[in-house]
């Protein structure tokens, strides 16, 4: 009976060892498994933290571009009213030094200057002059006479009828044609043709 007793208790003990060795052993692997589930998902996280990170470094930059490419478009706007502006300065101050010039005794220069200009750009040989109240005065027959001569085979007569503005209309005989250089648009016509000139030295100082 003793004997039976020992062997069951040696088969419990060995049951017990074995039970233990595979418990052991199921926590290592279960242990494992954990570490590997760990890893996995520390290297999951960290591609969602890089995508994060990069789509924000992405739209930081787009949102740099679309703020450069805003500023920029300000910039130009700006230069673009800044240029208006001293256009439309130059022009005025034009305008009124041609119009204080239309009263001093040397505009007779600029009105041959304004009534040759209208001859060569009808290239006809009978032509009306419309004229304002200024040139009226100066546009003597004298003045008409030594004009035509100067282009033969021109002929010249002055219309009667004062025009608003300063300056003068050149009319060929049918009225068909017409050259207009009353002070304002030979204004325009000189600051069109010298524009590059004249706002060379402002181009200079916007690049500085």
């Amino acid at each position: 009976m003793p004997d039976n007793t020992a062997s069951l208790e040696a088969i419990i003990g060995e049951i017990r060892q074995q039970s233990a060795t595979e418990i052991e052993s199921v926590r290592q692997a279960a242990a494992r498994e954990q570490a590997k589930i760990e890893q996995r998902a520390k290297m999951e996280a960290d591609k969602i933290r890089s995508g994060i990170i990069t789509k924000a470094r992405q739209n930081a930059n787009l949102i740099r571009r679309r703020t450069a490419a805003v500023a920029n478009l300000e910039v130009k706007k700006i230069d673009l009213q800044s240029r208006s502006l001293i256009i439309a300065e130059i022009r005025r101050l034009l305008d009124e030094w041609l119009t204080a010039y239309r009263r001093t005794p040397d505009y007779n220069k600029l009105l041959q200057i304004l009534i040759d200009e209208g001859i060569a750009g009808l290239g006809t040989d009978d032509i009306h002059i419309a004229a304002g109240d200024r040139e009226q005065e100066l546009l003597t027959n004298d003045f008409l006479k030594t004009t035509a001569a100067a282009n033969p085979p021109v002929r010249l007569s002055l219309i009667s009828e004062t025009l608003p503005e300063a300056g003068v209309i050149l009319y060929s005989a049918n009225n068909r044609m017409r050259f207009d250089n009353r002070l304002m648009r030979f204004g325009q016509r000189l600051f069109e043709k010298h524009q590059w000139i004249i706002m060379q030295p402002f181009n200079n100082n916007q690049k500085r």
